[in-house]
């Protein structure tokens, strides 16, 4: 009862929220500064999500790997920002935060497979495991995020004149992810995204007089609702390599041992559809007095349900993970968004270039999947702390955004951003007490990211992000058996 009360209150914060996830100037462009669609685990390998792939979490660049879970799953995310923009005379800091993301995914249909246990000496057992079939996930998240102002006085034959913009909203994604097992190393997923939202300009021009002129308001109201389908797969090679150590023999003497080291690779992508967006634009635009409240208006433009369509780029990425004896983990993506190829409508006039990513991540941690911890210490002591996770990312980012400096060159913004993360999982023993399961998981994500440059009267940006995340874990509806 407590977690649908939590995934109640979860799901109406992020409908409630019309929320200023970004206080930036650079998301005055198309649809806003753009959320990358991961979670809290993938922020802190650089963004890396397609050879993301574990029991009881999804990566959410690629729905293939909701193929994975053998449990159900919950997982959500809070986010606070520190943001500093400047330029070479100026500089403005600012703070904002929010709710994240929410998902919930669970098994939707496994099949029991029968095993023998080998582990008895005289007499061996056969017991029933379940391997998943099929896994879906449901969840809410950004898809993009607005939150733009400025002001400035132009000098002109009737004086000065003052403009002031403002630009906020944004749009957010209601997800169906459904993820199949073709063979036991290959599964194929899609995601159907429902994406819904508003994008909200405001400005105002005057002229700078003795403050008793009339000025010019514009309000423009943009509401846009569309669907954008994402297809993936992923495939898991497992293997061992054999090391051969020197040790100390019973007799005093050495002897050689042979151990195996595992290894895990994981390769996956995605392909997401040209899609389209469904806008309903209400635009009022109004000459009163700037000094008097109750002076004449004059009703320049009044226009509601302007109707029209919007587009999306179609999008890919690829990537993997490298698994070294349990312990190391490497992971590499590459992602693009073919932005330049959108087709342009009312709402998105913008030009741009393509957008591209790479994304690399190092973790270290004692199990991938933290499954099968050590129950015991040397002497007998029961251990329940488990080793924490560590993780530290990198990626590099060309937006596809495209500004004019004060030379009037034409160049995509770039971004660059390292990122640390750290994983606190709470375990507690199976029903049998033969293994430790990871009853949830905390996940803490710093960030620092640079945006742009000052040069020729550009504008940069340097963004300080927490991220915070919680993980909970378990096996639903199992029949406790008693013998």
């Amino acid at each position: 009862m407590k977690i649908k009360l939590l995934i109640l209150a979860l799901l109406g914060a992020g409908f409630a929220s019309a929320q200023n996830n970004t206080n930036s100037p650079y998301s005055s462009r198309g649809y806003g500064e753009i959320e990358p669609f991961v979670s809290v685990f993938s922020r802190s390998l650089g963004g890396a999500t397609n050879g993301i792939r574990t029991n009881r979490t999804i990566a959410f660049g690629n729905p293939a790997s909701v193929a994975g879970l053998t449990q159900v799953s919950f997982d959500f995310a809070f986010r606070g920002d520190y943001s500093e923009i400047y330029n070479s005379g100026a500089r403005k800091n600012g703070y904002n935060g929010n709710f994240n993301y929410f998902s919930l995914g669970f098994p939707v249909f496994r099949k029991p497979v029968i095993k023998a246990d080998t582990s008895k000496v005289n007499k061996q057992s056969i017991y029933k495991e379940y391997k998943t079939i099929w896994s879906s996930a449901i969840g809410m998240t950004p898809f993009s995020n607005v939150n733009s102002s400025y002001y400035k006085i132009q000098d002109t034959s009737y004086g000065q004149i003052g403009n002031y913009f403002l630009k906020s909203g944004g749009l957010n994604r209601v997800y169906f992810m459904n993820g199949v097992n073709i063979t036991q190393n290959f599964s194929v997923g899609l995601n159907s995204s429902f994406i819904f939202g508003q994008i909200r300009s405001n400005e105002a021009f005057y002229i700078q007089d003795s403050g008793i002129t009339r000025a010019t308001f514009s309000d423009l109201n943009s509401q846009l609702t569309g669907f954008r389908f994402d297809l993936g797969f992923q495939g898991v090679r497992n293997g061992f390599i054999t090391r051969t150590t020197t040790q100390k023999g019973t007799d005093s003497g050495l002897v050689r041992v042979k151990t195996s080291v595992p290894l895990r690779f994981v390769y996956g992508a995605t392909f997401s559809n040209a899609g389209s967006l469904n806008y309903n634009v209400y635009h009022l635009v109004q000459n009163k007095s700037n000094y008097y409240a109750f002076g004449p208006i004059d009703t320049i433009v009044n226009e509601s349900n302007i109707k029209g369509k919007s587009y999306l780029p179609s999008a890919f990425s690829a990537g993997f993970s490298f698994t070294f004896n349990n312990k190391w983990m490497i992971a590499a993506d590459y992602s693009s968004e073919l932005w330049a190829s959108m087709k342009k409508s009312l709402l998105v006039s913008d030009s741009f270039a393509n957008s591209s990513q790479v994304s690399i991540g190092l973790a270290y941690r004692p199990d991938i999947n933290i499954d099968q911890m050590n129950l015991t210490r040397p002497g007998g002591q029961r251990r329940y702390n488990a080793n924490l996770e560590y993780r530290l990312g990198l990626r590099m980012n060309n937006t596809g955004y495209l500004f004019k400096d004060n030379a009037g060159v034409v160049s995509p913004l770039k971004e660059y951003g390292v990122s640390f993360g750290i994983g606190i999982p709470k375990l507690r023993d199976d029903w049998d007490g033969k293994k430790v399961l990871v009853k949830s998981l905390l996940n803490i994500t710093g960030e620092y990211i640079h945006r742009g440059t000052t040069d020729n009267g550009m504008i940069a940006q340097n963004l300080y992000r927490l991220t915070i995340g919680f993980t909970i874990s378990d096996i639903w509806f199992k029949q406790k058996k008693f013998f």
